[in-house]
């Protein structure tokens, strides 16, 4: 079977099974007429064949990102699957706190089922509409200073923009990936890092879009790593056309940076693996920390872009000083975010490995699905290394 109909079987059942959930705990705690809870049923059936109608028509089709029909259609499938997808959670969550709490008069019963409960559709609804406006605001600059012991005196103060997870496809076009652009050309940075899904959609539908990244420059560098979502939409199309524009693509290599120093030169190896999950999909691009930094010249210094964080263990063994990720999206809005810093234990922010690596994990520049970022905005990173403990 191949991976879209994978995909679009899994997500068909997963859809369906959680419209079908949410509508059972609704009609019994909403206290709904016969009417009312009748055209429930309707709506949610409704929006479950629209969320799974969306994504599986645009790669069906292979739709332009610049069709306007296409866009609204996926816009309100994305935007009815975080909202159902918040209700789901939020009711499921009352239903296990309801199991564990003690025994209550009846009274307090039907508030709790009734009043509550309308009360968190409510929250649900307006969280949503808040969580949009975080997602279509664009990114914020966060800037990190990080002390790498090993980086050479003559590279430190060394700053890098750091973008990922910015998902251009069915609901981010280029007019978003233009501000990005901008905002990352500000920073002056010293080199550039693009830590995959950088894309969901094929280079024919695309191109144009991303047109913006090709103004992108560096003095040491534009860099990409592949993430999972390059995978699903022709990774070596989107390789072979990302070289074409001027950004450097790690095949599990690297590159040396060299600046003068005092006692003569000095290095700082860049390097980049394939995604983390790649090899089920191309067996070729298996992931290899140790194969990404083999290079003749001595370099104390070892930085590794990496998509996912799953990365860091082989990464700390292979000797880096500091991997840069994205993929998790912090889990992109409230609840879920939550879920996922409780579950990962690299979620987001800078961490600490081990006496020698560190991790950064960028919360994503774009939004993947539901256009919602609810508390956890979408991020340009602005990393400044600096040398000594």
């Amino acid at each position: 079977m191949s991976l879209f109909l994978r995909f679009a079987l899994v997500f068909g059942t997963i859809t369906f099974l959680v419209c079908w959930l949410t509508y059972r705990i609704l009609k019994r705690r909403l206290g709904l007429s016969s009417t009312a809870n009748r055209n429930l049923a309707l709506f949610l059936s409704f929006c479950g064949l629209l969320m799974i109608m969306g994504p599986v028509s645009n790669r069906v089709f292979n739709t332009p990102a610049t069709s306007l029909p296409d866009y609204f259609l996926q816009w309100s499938q994305f935007t009815l699957l975080g909202w159902i997808g918040t209700l789901f959670l939020v009711f499921v969550f009352l239903e296990i706190l309801q199991l564990l709490s003690k025994p209550f008069d009846p009274a307090k019963r039907i508030f709790l089922t009734t009043g509550v409960s309308r009360g968190l559709v409510a929250g649900a609804t307006a969280s949503s509409m808040i969580g949009m406006f975080e997602a279509t605001a664009g990114p914020v600059t966060q800037e990190v200073t990080i002390r790498l012991p090993a980086l050479p005196k003559s590279f430190d103060g060394f700053r890098i923009a750091q973008i990922s997870d910015v998902h251009i496809g069915p609901l981010i076009h280029r007019d978003y990936l233009e501000n990005v652009a901008q905002r990352v050309l500000a920073l002056k940075a010293d080199a550039i890092f693009i830590t995959g899904d950088l894309v969901d959609g094929t280079v024919d539908q695309l191109k144009t879009e991303i047109e913006p990244l090709s103004r992108l420059q560096a003095p040491s560098g534009v860099y990409f790593c592949t993430g999972n979502h390059e995978y699903y939409s022709g990774v070596h199309d989107w390789i072979k056309h990302l070289e074409s524009i001027g950004i450097h693509v790690f095949k599990n290599s690297n590159r040396i940076l060299t600046r003068k120093g005092s006692g003569g030169d000095e290095h700082v190896m860049i390097a980049g693996v394939y995604d983390h999950s790649a090899h089920r999909y191309e067996e070729s691009h298996r992931t290899d920390p140790f194969a990404a930094c083999k290079n003749e010249t001595e370099v104390k210094c070892k930085i590794l872009l990496a998509h996912n964080p799953f990365s860091i263990k082989e990464a700390a063994a292979a000797g880096y000083d500091l991997q840069v990720s994205g993929h998790t999206h912090a889990g992109q809005f409230y609840p879920y975010s939550f879920i996922v810093k409780t579950v990962l234990k690299y979620s987001e922010g800078l961490y600490r490995v081990n006496d020698k690596t560190q991790l950064y994990v960028n919360r994503g520049t774009g939004f993947w699905g539901p256009p919602n970022r609810l508390g956890k905005r979408s991020e340009i990173t602005h990393l400044i290394l600096k040398s000594g403990a």
